[in-house]
């Protein structure tokens, strides 16, 4: 964990036993890994959390909540700190094509489970802990060094492999099978052989297609199709095998 400073983790729901359960569980979490505990605010509606003047690393939000719905206070929260990891809590489905084009980091469905809250806050520290890891992207000019989140996405075009990120796109000169391997931990998945895409970034998928949130779509083979939804909803769940 990044030893700079503590973590700030917001825990907002209506109610207030959900949120003093969370909050004890996270307590917990990292008292019982020998963790720095981290600053814990809790809320019970999401105009407070917004107005808050935090910077929150984690946020466990209710999707249901009196006010803004938990999709728009992650809106929200996103437009002031793209790092943020929004975990939605809900007992509703049928909120799961929101929560994915929101990008949350998780979705845990109630009643909440302990040791799955452990799994998801464990997640979410690989995460933190990486998310500064720097990723070189080498070049027959230059050599790029960005974080693993910056890219979102990579593209095979005949021999030319394009690396698309937040700062450009850039021609890498390592091919498609270095890259699936470098960035096989870190929330990303090979749809096709021309595509490695930022799971991050995704808004829906079909069976052929991928749908990114930059406008942009890859292709996904049929044979990918079962193997790529394992794994999105593992991404969002937070499970492991």
């Amino acid at each position: 964990m990044d030893q700079r400073s503590k973590l700030n983790i917001a825990v907002c729901d209506d109610d207030i036993f959900v949120t003093e359960q969370l909050s004890e569980w996270i307590k917990e979490y990292f008292v019982s890994n020998h963790l720095e505990e981290p600053n814990i605010y809790e809320f019970d509606n999401g105009e407070d959390l917004i107005k808050s003047e935090v910077k929150y690393d984690f946020v466990f939000l209710d999707i249901v909540i009196p006010g803004m719905n938990g999709i728009n206070i992650g809106r929200r929260l996103l437009a002031q700190n793209e790092e943020c990891l929004i975990y939605i809590i809900t007992a509703y489905d049928s909120y799961l094509d929101a929560a994915m084009s929101l990008r949350v980091f998780r979705y845990i469905s109630k009643p909440l489970d302990k040791s799955r809250i452990y799994r998801n806050i464990q997640d979410g520290l690989k995460i933190y802990t990486t998310s500064n890891t720097k990723i070189l992207i080498e070049t027959k000019n230059e050599n790029i060094i960005l974080r693993a989140p910056e890219i979102i996405y990579l593209e095979a075009q005949g021999h030319t492999l394009f690396v698309n990120t937040s700062e450009g796109k850039y021609i890498s000169v390592r091919k498609m099978d270095y890259w699936e391997k470098t960035l096989d931990t870190r929330g990303f998945f090979r749809t096709h052989r021309s595509f490695i895409v930022n799971m991050e970034h995704v808004v829906r998928f079909d069976h052929s297609l991928v749908y990114l949130d930059t406008g942009v779509t890859a292709y996904l083979t049929k044979r990918n199709y079962q193997n790529f939804k394992h794994a999105f909803m593992m991404y969002l769940e937070g499970a492991r095998t």
